[in-house]
């Protein structure tokens, strides 16, 4: 039997997922940070121990590193919101997190037919944003009716969508074109949005224009996803009828009660189609914040459902008994998909101990004795 050795590109992968430096897996180590750059370029391999060392630090198993990858996935392009507050090294374990999830939708289109890829053939890059949104309602046959949960909307497409970073204060949406033997998937991870509805309706409204700009390959200074999200979510005319007064800040609360639009975006469409002056934008916008509401919008009781892709796909296998909780793992380590129970939950949307049976496990003190 030929023996397996270790695969020094998947530490690098490990040490990238974890959003962990070089110097900050040897600090936690105590392994020589040239050896563990050696040790990714494949120069030498690390003793048993240091591999241990490494496999306990990334918390990734060991046979994880002893292993090739089988599956071959491009990331073509990629969005990142510019003004997210999260570290350079976070944003780019991003990246490796979501071709993570790619192998996992891969794995379940094995025992169940997703939604195809369904993005409008009518567009072209000389139309305007409003001209775009208006073509995208258009194909997808909305009218001009509230598209009230953007989510459906977008894994009804054929759009991956992950909720894994969702809880994370400060994370930003974020967007991958991946592909793999020619087959193209989008795949987008929510930010933190407090699970407010019109927050993540905005967010996949704001990717979906990435997504459309990408595909007729717009640069991002020409496209205003902004204004395209706006376009799409209110479109102009049932808009301008919906928005009896724009001077009144009422006004503005009835069409978000309908639309489930971040009210400061409804300020800023209003403001966009000649609704009101600046002063008058200006003046609402102060009152948003003379009232608190840049912290926590009215109407935002109405809480965001979660991504479903990946979750569901769990459960018709186990319901249809092609899989158990333990015979998951082991079907997913045959496809090379070599993670630990806490991390699958993540990545698929799970409830924490799903997988895990965490609540089951006693944990003891090896220095808890009781004195006689």
């Amino acid at each position: 039997m030929k023996k397996e050795l270790f695969n020094g590109k998947r530490l690098k992968v490990a040490r990238i997922y974890r959003g962990k430096t070089i110097d900050q897996v040897s600090k936690e180590t105590n392994i020589n940070k040239k050896d563990i750059l050696a040790f990714e370029e494949n120069k030498y391999k690390p003793t048993v121990e240091n591999a241990l060392k490494l496999s306990n630090v990334l918390h990734f198993p060991r046979d994880y590193f002893y292993k090739n990858e089988n599956i071959k996935i491009n990331v073509d392009a990629v969005h990142f919101n510019p003004q997210s507050t999260i570290q350079r090294n976070e944003e780019i374990s991003y990246r490796e997190k979501l071709v993570m999830i790619h192998k996992l939708y891969l794995f379940f289109e094995n025992y169940i037919q997703f939604p195809g890829l369904q993005l409008p053939e009518n567009l072209n890059k000389n139309l305007s944003m409003e001209e775009l949104a208006i073509r995208c309602r258009e194909y997808y046959e909305m009218g001009d009716e509230p598209i009230i949960n953007m989510l459906s909307f977008m894994e009804a497409i054929g759009v991956v969508v992950t909720g894994m970073n969702n809880e994370r204060k400060g994370a930003s949406p974020y967007s991958q074109k991946q592909s793999v033997n020619g087959n193209s998937k989008y795949i987008v991870s929510l930010g933190y949005d407090k699970n407010s509805l019109a927050a993540r309706n905005y967010d996949l409204a704001y990717e979906f224009g990435f997504i459309i700009s990408n595909e007729l390959n717009i640069p991002a200074k020409r496209f205003n996803k902004d204004d395209f999200a706006c376009a799409l979510l209110l479109p102009k005319e049932r808009f301008i009828e919906e928005l009896s007064n724009p001077n009144e800040m009422q006004s503005y609360l009835e069409v978000k009660s309908k639309f489930m639009v971040p009210l400061t975006m409804i300020l800023y469409r209003a403001y966009a189609l000649g609704l009101i002056n600046y002063k008058k934008y200006n003046y609402l916008m102060n009152e948003i914040s003379k009232n608190g509401w840049h912290k926590g919008e009215p109407l935002d009781n109405v809480k965001a459902t979660h991504p479903t892709c990946l979750r569901k796909a769990y459960k018709l296998l186990l319901d249809n008994n092609i899989v158990s909780k333990n015979t998951l793992m082991d079907k997913l380590y045959n496809e090379n998909i070599i993670l630990y129970a806490d991390d699958l939950e993540i990545l698929m949307g799970l409830k924490e101990g799903t997988l895990s049976d965490k609540k089951d496990v006693k944990v003891l003190s090896f220095n808890n004795k009781k004195r006689k």
